[in-house]
C-alpha cells in the first residue's frame, strides 16, 4: 500500500515506474481491495533534446511528450506494483506541465481559456471599462452647465 501520499486528493506527481519510465501527471491515489491505484490524468514523459552548437557547446532543452502517444485517453490507471517511487512536481515544473497541456489542447498560454486570467470584479478594484469611462468623460465635458 502506498501510504506516504494522501489518498483521494489530487496532486501533481512524478512517478518512477518499474520499467524505468518517469511519468509526470496530475494524479489521485485511491485504495481498492488493499491495493493502491494511481489514476494519472494527462500523463507525459520528459523529452530531453541535445543539439551540438559547436565543438565545445551543446544546446539542451527539455520538453514533454504524451506518455501513450497513440491514445486519445486522458486517464490511465497504474497499479501500486508498477510504481518504484512518487514525488511531487516543483512549482516550476508544474507550470511548464500545465503550459504544455494548454498548448496541446489548442489554447495559447496567454488566452483567457488557459486559466491564467482572472475576470476582475469590484472587490479587485474593477469599476468599468475604458470605453465606458471615455463616454462618461465626454458627456461631462460636453454638458451645457460645464464652465
Amino acid at each position: 500500500m502506498i501510504n506516504h501520499v494522501k489518498h483521494d486528493e489530487d496532486f501533481f506527481g512524478i512517478f518512477k515506474l518499474t520499467n524505468g519510465e518517469e511519468v509526470l501527471a496530475k494524479a489521485v491515489i485511491t485504495q481498492d481491495n488493499n491495493e493502491s491505484l494511481c489514476f494519472l490524468q494527462d500523463p507525459v514523459m520528459v523529452h530531453v533534446v541535445n543539439k551540438p552548437m559547436s565543438e565545445n557547446k551543446v544546446m539542451r532543452g527539455v520538453g514533454f511528450v504524451k506518455w501513450q502517444q497513440l491514445s486519445d485517453e486522458e486517464f490511465f490507471v497504474v497499479k501500486e506494483k508498477d510504481v518504484v517511487c512518487i514525488a511531487t512536481m516543483s512549482r516550476e515544473v508544474q507550470m511548464l506541465y500545465e503550459s504544455y497541456l494548454m498548448t496541446e489542447g489548442g489554447y495559447e498560454p496567454s488566452s483567457s481559456k488557459a486559466g491564467y486570467h482572472v475576470k476582475a470584479d469590484k472587490s479587485m478594484g474593477y469599476i468599468g471599462t475604458t470605453e465606458d469611462y471615455r463616454k462618461l468623460f465626454e458627456k461631462i465635458f460636453k454638458a451645457k452647465n460645464n464652465p
